[in-house]
């Protein structure tokens, strides 16, 4: 598999946050199956990505790796998952 996703990130912006994807990877969706699939394959790899970001953090001694994963869990748990 082959995945490409740009996260662009200027708080000066009023969406500070954007996410997109080069124009050949973007023409691939045809329906909203074809939009789904891209989204759990571009979760996928950011989750990967951020995974190895923390492994290289971790093994250069820069912070404690399982601290900064509880952190990004916590910040999502906090931010995106409903209360009861």
């Amino acid at each position: 598999m082959k995945n490409s996703i740009l996260i662009d990130l200027d708080t000066e912006r009023e969406d500070s946050i954007r996410l997109t994807k080069p124009e050949d990877l973007a023409e691939k969706i045809k329906n909203e199956t074809d939009a789904k699939s891209m989204v759990m394959e571009d979760l996928t790899t950011i989750c990967n990505a951020l995974g190895t970001l923390i492994k290289m953090g971790n093994d250069s001694d820069f912070f404690d790796g399982k601290v900064i994963a509880k952190m990004c869990i916590n910040y999502l748990e906090e931010n995106f998952l409903q209360k009861d």
